[in-house]
């Protein structure tokens, strides 16, 4: 090629010069932590979920999970968070790894969730302000059939043990 060869060419402006007209897409999963704080007996501290991990591979059913700050925004829908430890707690397949490590090298990012540990995984929703209570499943199939009879009915036949 000579330099005829290039005659009216502009050249592409460098990054630097260039408008970035969007945010970048994340093409790697990376742990972030919640900046939603509560106040527990005067002290402020971040409020805490429950691991997905955690809750997935734990062998004992009365023993709670870990709790964490720590979520994968990759992996949240909305604003329903995949909660993860960034600590290493666990020994999966031989090899300590954090819950994040497991869930996204083992489980595929949830995708492949082992069929043995018989649990479904729900993403939680942020804490909304305490208002109205909401009307339980009985009592709005009782509002919608039009019958006065109280839910209490059907909790008390299951609880006599007499």
């Amino acid at each position: 090629m000579k330099s005829h060869d290039f005659v009216g060419v502009v050249a592409t402006p460098t990054v630097g010069s260039q408008k970035r007209k969007r945010a970048r897409a994340r093409h790697m999963n990376a742990s972030e932590q919640i900046e939603d704080w509560v106040t527990v007996s005067g002290v402020q501290k971040r409020r805490q979920r429950a691991c997905n991990v955690c809750a997935l591979l734990r062998v004992n059913n009365r023993k709670k999970s870990y709790q964490t700050t720590w979520f994968c925004e990759r992996c949240s829908v909305d604003d329903a968070n995949s909660w993860l430890c960034n600590r290493s707690r666990r020994e999966y397949r031989g090899q300590v790894k954090t819950c994040f490590e497991i869930w996204h090298d083992d489980f595929g990012a949830g995708e492949a969730i082992p069929t043995r540990l018989e649990a479904r995984v729900v993403l939680r929703r942020p804490a909304q302000k305490a208002g109205a209570r909401k009307k339980t499943r009985c009592e709005l199939q009782h509002r919608a059939d039009g019958s006065e009879d109280g839910c209490e009915s059907d909790n008390d036949e299951g609880s006599e043990d007499e």
